[in-house]
């Protein structure tokens, strides 16, 4: 699932209070069956890492989301620089992060990570990096900063209007709206659309409703029974209050374990895999001409990045 934010604290907190990601109209029912390709192919899946799902066409890469992380500051610190203001965060680096979409979406699926960190993120992992040893500045709450930063308007419900600051005036949503309106060209959203988030979500609970998958479902339940563990599906040993500390709980790495085990031993994550690729196409069929613009405007901001970043400045 898509990993958090890796902007720094304060363009963060002004790029999510301006919802850069747009609203969109809802997924509605599945496709006729005309228009809704022939179900998936069950594959046989030990570890989910290397799998794609049609939805991912439409997110962005850990080292694109790095690179608009880096753009957005660069632009932001630059218009900044106009009012002889300097951006208090530190300079935009890569953060921990799964390596695919997929790499942990159904839970352990990596043997390797089950044995070393259970059900938590660590070593084992592609994408994981240390821990940094200092965490950002504190963010400047000067009101002359915050309004050159983010203009004099609500953040995500109106820019407002432009305002002086000192000789000079601040545009409508300041320095980040700027940003926003360089890098997103004429989409509504900025980096990942609105609806695409919806589909990740929704054609994920909606798999986990899926027959076949119950049924695999409760082959890994008894499985995991017989090796002396109670959990009705997958998510519940995930999500178990005893493995939620900063590292791996007391009998944590032997569940996950036998958690990948008794996955491997039904092809519960191959069923799964394959009930939310189906899912995935039904509600992308809906929303075929949406789907095919937010590509398009996505490789156009792309573009705006890179010519960004290779920009002396």
């Amino acid at each position: 699932m898509p990993g958090p934010s890796r902007l720094p604290t304060a363009l963060a907190a002004a790029l999510g209070a301006a919802a850069v990601l747009a609203s969109a109209t809802g997924c509605s029912g599945s496709a006729d069956a005309a228009a809704t390709p022939a179900p998936a192919a069950t594959p046989t899946v030990a570890d989910s890492i290397d799998l794609h799902l049609p939805v991912s066409d439409y997110l962005l890469t850990p080292q694109a989301k790095l690179q608009l992380d880096r753009a957005a500051q660069k632009l932001v610190d630059q218009c900044m620089h106009r009012y002889g203001l300097a951006l208090s965060d530190d300079p935009v680096a890569p953060r921990s992060t799964p390596a695919t979409l997929t790499q942990m979406r159904y839970g352990v699926t990596s043997a390797q990570q089950a044995k070393t960190t259970g059900y938590h993120f660590g070593p084992a992992n592609p994408g994981y990096l240390p821990a940094a040893t200092a965490g950002p500045r504190p963010e400047n709450t000067d009101p002359g900063y915050k309004l050159v930063l983010r203009g004099n308007g609500t953040p995500g419900e109106d820019d407002a209007t432009p305002a002086p600051h000192g000789s000079k005036t601040v545009p409508a949503g300041g320095c980040t709206g700027e940003m926003h309106k360089k890098l997103s060209g004429r989409a509504a959203f900025l980096g990942e659309a609105a609806l695409v988030h919806e589909i990740d979500a929704k054609s994920f609970d909606e798999s986990r409703k899926v027959p076949a998958v119950q049924e695999a479902f409760r082959g890994w339940s008894a499985c995991m029974l017989g090796k002396g563990f109670r959990y009705a599906a997958p998510m519940d040993a995930v999500n178990d209050p005893a493995f939620a500390g900063e590292g791996p709980g007391r009998d944590e790495q032997k569940t996950a374990e036998a958690d990948v085990a008794c996955k491997q031993q039904g092809n519960v994550v191959g069923i799964w895999f394959a009930a939310e690729v189906d899912r995935q196409h039904a509600m992308m069929a809906d929303h075929k001409n949406e789907l095919q613009t937010i590509r398009a405007q996505m490789d156009e901001q792309s573009a705006a990045v890179s010519e960004t970043l290779n920009t002396a400045g």
